[in-house]
């Protein structure tokens, strides 16, 4: 956990003026969405389906018909925003998303942010481990003797659970390290099914064994094995990054979980937007307006992750969560769709 970022990512409210507007009674067939259908995506992680619903429900609320959304990988997405296939997509990244928004410019576009930041990012190992060699920065792992101890298939090199091969923007920055640190003689980034693989990590430090992963928190699996507690973010002594990254990068503080404050992770952190194809969003000016508006909170999605780790993972489960945090935000949800039906008629 990040402690008093956290703390300022915490709900602000607007002025209580524009929290207790409610949505003015439109009838369905006067509202801008009336009589069109949308279709969407959401990404083959769970992390933030949550937020395509609350989306989904705005849209709704605006009268479209939203089709339940596909399941792809990123890549898929991106070429189906592209053509036109889809309308939109919600649990889209940057800058891990960079490549995908650069190579399809002319058709699709990010809207917001919906939540700024969204993620840390990093490498870590499992605390026990870190502490007994002390372990801090990510070019200890230079040292055979350090690799060895992270070893699965009996090479000398450390097995590291890397970003999928599929994620074109975290896969070039983990590259890039492995590269522009010496690491590729020590250490495997091991690249597949994320989410498999990260459940094994998970099944080895129960048994006891080290780990080595990239990871992100929250997420599924930093929320079973918690920074600070279970894990520790390695650092990089000398930060690169590929691109134009580093005009960007600056070290981030009171990271939960990492030795020095600030703590250069050596990544940026990860702020999440609406995927839109243009045309689309040209067309339906009160979709846009209302997908500019929305804004969600860090700990937002870890409270809602934290319940799908406890069983609630379902689609009716993360439907009833979506629905819960609307409630909860009722008054600026509403003050949103309200503001998105007015510019329809501007």
């Amino acid at each position: 956990m990040i402690k008093k970022l956290v703390v300022g990512l915490a709900l602000t409210l607007a002025s209580s003026a524009a929290l207790v507007a409610a949505t003015p009674a439109f009838a369905q067939d006067k509202l801008p969405g009336a009589g069109k259908t949308v279709a969407t995506a959401r990404p083959n992680w769970d992390s933030f389906w949550f937020g395509q619903r609350i989306v989904d429900i705005g849209l709704e609320r605006l009268g479209y018909k939203v089709v339940p959304p596909k399941t792809l990988a990123p890549a898929a997405i991106f070429t189906s925003l592209q053509r036109g296939d889809l309308g939109y997509t919600v649990d889209t990244m940057l800058p891990n998303h960079a490549e995908y928004y650069s190579k399809t410019a002319g058709d699709v576009e990010p809207i917001g942010p919906i939540m700024d930041p969204g993620t840390v990012q990093g490498y870590l190992v499992d605390k026990k481990t870190a502490e007994k060699h002390n372990i801090r920065y990510l070019e200890d792992l230079q040292k055979p003797e350090i690799a060895k101890l992270f070893d699965q298939n009996g090479d000398g090199r450390a097995e590291m659970i890397g970003p999928a091969s599929s994620w074109a923007g975290s896969s070039a920055v983990a590259n890039h390290h492995m590269k522009a640190l010496g690491l590729e003689k020590t250490v495997n980034m091991v690249q597949g099914e994320y989410t498999t693989l990260a459940a094994d990590a998970v099944g080895r430090y129960s048994a006891g064994q080290p780990i080595f992963l990239y990871a992100w928190y929250p997420n599924p699996t930093t929320m079973k094995l918690l920074p600070g507690k279970d894990l520790v973010w390695l650092e990089l002594k000398t930060v690169s990054l590929p691109d134009n990254q580093m005009a960007q990068y600056k070290p981030l503080p009171n990271v939960d979980g990492c030795a020095s404050d600030p703590c250069n992770v050596g990544w940026l952190p990860t702020v999440y937007y609406i995927g839109v194809n243009k045309k689309w969003a040209a067309e339906n000016p009160a979709a846009l307006t209302f997908m500019k508006l929305v804004k969600m909170h860090f700990n937002d999605r870890a409270e809602q992750n934290r319940k799908m780790l406890n069983g609630e993972n379902r689609e009716e489960d993360i439907d009833r969560h979506a629905k819960e945090w609307i409630k909860t935000n009722q008054a600026k949800f509403d003050s949103w769709i309200a503001q998105a039906i007015a510019s329809a008629k501007s």
